[in-house]
């Protein structure tokens, strides 16, 4: 695999930081980094952890505003985000609760419509004190504003049939989040590939994919090259 080159000191952000999602730990970036360090090996790439059970969304992303503040010094910051870590960094964006530059974001099965999977468990009393009030904060979030600062392109998983990884869901779905909640209107580009929602941080693909979009502000060098800019 060919490293991706950094075009111009504007195109690619000097610092990424990684958001892990619900109930999981910054463990789970311990694939994604490496990798995504031999394609943008210009770059400085953090992990974010945050105790994701025992905050709201915008608790944590003022945690986030803190991280980068104290690992970018100032400098531009681009994210990738699996799952809930998107809604976090988009509410950091929204809220302007960072005094870094903000570039470029991708999402890995982000529910940025809210999800119907979330809404379901909020209906249960022992999921909602095991996955705490966040799980409220996923199933109504409203993610049809517009990013102030960051760029969006969107990783979905799915089969690109009306069956998904959950037949019984009615759409494509990644086995936990649909197709139609992970998209976002207002994304530079988007793109479904054939991963399972859990695995997204261990996917190699979903990572070149995601290098790209950082680097180019496109998931395919020749869409990039439409599209970049000057």
């Amino acid at each position: 695999r060919s490293q991706l080159s950094m075009r111009t000191n504007s195109e690619v952000a000097p610092h990424i930081i990684l958001v892990h999602g619900l109930g999981r730990s910054k463990a789970d970036m311990f694939l994604l980094r490496p990798r995504l360090q031999k394609l943008l090996p210009h770059c400085s790439i953090h992990t974010f952890g945050y105790p994701s059970r025992s905050l709201r969304i915008t608790d944590i992303a003022k945690r986030l505003g803190d991280f980068v503040g104290r690992h970018a010094g100032g400098e531009p910051v681009s994210f990738i985000g699996h799952s809930l870590g998107g809604l976090i960094v988009r509410t950091l964006d929204a809220q302007q609760l960072c005094s870094a530059p903000l570039h470029r974001l991708v999402t890995l099965g982000t529910p940025h419509q809210g999800a119907a999977i979330a809404r379901f468990l909020c209906g249960y009393p022992l999921a909602r004190r095991f996955f705490g009030s966040v799980l409220e904060d996923i199933a109504h979030f409203d993610g049809s504003f517009a990013p102030c600062s960051l760029e969006v392109g969107c990783i979905l998983g799915g089969t690109n049939t009306r069956f998904g990884f959950y037949p019984f869901a009615g759409e494509d779905n990644d086995g936990l989040v649909l197709a139609s909640e992970a998209t976002l209107t207002q994304a530079i580009d988007s793109i479904t590939i054939p991963v399972l929602h859990a695995l997204f941080p261990f996917s190699a693909h979903a990572t070149r994919l995601s290098a790209s979009f950082l680097a180019h502000g496109a998931f395919h060098h020749n869409k990039a090259a439409t599209t970049a800019k000057p």
